[in-house]
């Protein structure tokens, strides 16, 4: 119940209004720069998903997908490869490609997260 009562005076409030519209902005800047920074870096990657949501997929050319998800988790790079939410009965053909998520990096490591990031993607 006091949960329940302290949501509504949150929302009440405007104070959740105000936490919706930071955090928007805050993710809306962390996806452009993410954007950014790929075409700059790594031209070569397609990137999709970024219309919604807090994370992007990354299309690799075929057999890297493995060899970057290993990469990264050298590097301490959270992060799926398309593989592993792939149906094990799907009949269209596989594609690799990387699921990266933009909201949990603090904001001092953010930068450094995305250089690491493109030091995994497989080159050009």
């Amino acid at each position: 119940m006091t949960d329940q009562l302290t949501l509504a005076e949150f929302i009440g409030s405007g104070h959740y209004d105000r936490h919706v519209r930071r955090m928007r902005q805050r993710y809306r800047a962390r996806r452009d720069r993410l954007v950014a920074t790929l075409a700059a870096r790594a031209p070569h990657i397609e990137t999709t998903g970024i219309a919604a949501g807090l994370h992007a997929v990354l299309h690799l050319p075929p057999g890297t997908e493995r060899p970057a998800v290993e990469a990264a988790a050298r590097q301490s790079i959270a992060l799926d490869g398309l593989a592993g939410y792939r149906h094990p009965a799907a009949v269209m053909p596989a594609h690799d490609g990387l699921v990266v998520g933009y909201a949990t990096p603090p904001d001092h490591g953010y930068g450094p997260a995305l250089d690491a990031l493109c030091r995994i993607l497989p080159p050009a």
